[in-house]
């Protein structure tokens, strides 16, 4: 091997031998323990008889042939701020890890309609206010139930957010970190919706549809 060229890739070899690989966060920097919180809650419940049988059947997206007499829906609200620490590291880039994450999951409101053909009082809306009930109860047991695993969920998520370094505004990795937190959670609010549909569905079938029904004298 030409001498001049073996003693450039020892010197090469010996350069990088002595460079120490970069890390994030640098050591001994401060860095504030990981904390994740989740707020839950579910709003009042309201109920209305002011929209007729035929707003309520096309609302509900009823089969074919089927008419609705009451319905509830739920607003659910997820709400996710992190904050995120950062190092300057010089030459415009920064060390960025997650800090906090502060988040609330709620339903902010239940709506019950019940057919204004049916006015408070009679045994038609005490019947379908009973049904209706029914999915109100459903949807405040599926919450709780849920609520846990969600908050496990986002733990979990944003355990696996590990520091960075970026010569990005560490503002905008603050947005893309929600971006990555909302997405971890996804499968869980499915899971959530899934479960609730089926209890519903589980008391909206024609069998009991006609049960119900057969509760009072006249419709």
């Amino acid at each position: 091997m030409h001498a001049s060229l073996k003693a450039l890739i020892l010197a090469g070899l010996v350069a990088a031998s002595g460079a120490k690989a970069e890390t994030c966060p640098p050591t001994g920097a401060f860095v504030p323990k990981k904390v994740v919180t989740l707020s839950t809650g579910v709003g009042d419940t309201v109920y209305t008889a002011e929209r007729s049988r035929n707003v309520i059947t096309a609302v509900s997206h009823a089969r074919a042939g089927l008419t609705t007499l009451g319905l509830t829906q739920n607003v659910t609200e997820v709400r996710i701020l992190p904050q995120t620490w950062s190092v300057n590291l010089g030459g415009g880039r920064y060390c960025v890890g997650l800090g906090r994450v502060e988040a609330s999951w709620r339903i902010t409101k239940l709506f019950v309609d019940i057919a204004s053909e049916y006015p408070p009082g009679g045994c038609n809306y005490r019947i379908i206010r009973e049904h209706e009930g029914l999915h109100v109860a459903f949807a405040h047991d599926t919450f709780r139930e849920w609520a846990p695993r969600i908050e496990q969920a986002l733990r979990e998520a944003a355990e696996r957010i590990a520091p960075q370094v970026t010569a990005t505004d560490p503002a905008r990795v603050s947005r893309e970190i929600e971006g990555r937190l909302k997405a971890a959670l996804q499968p869980a609010f499915d899971g959530f919706r899934a479960d609730l549909s089926a209890r519903n569905a589980g008391i909206d079938t024609a069998e009991n549809y006609r049960k119900t029904l057969a509760l009072c004298p006249r419709w």
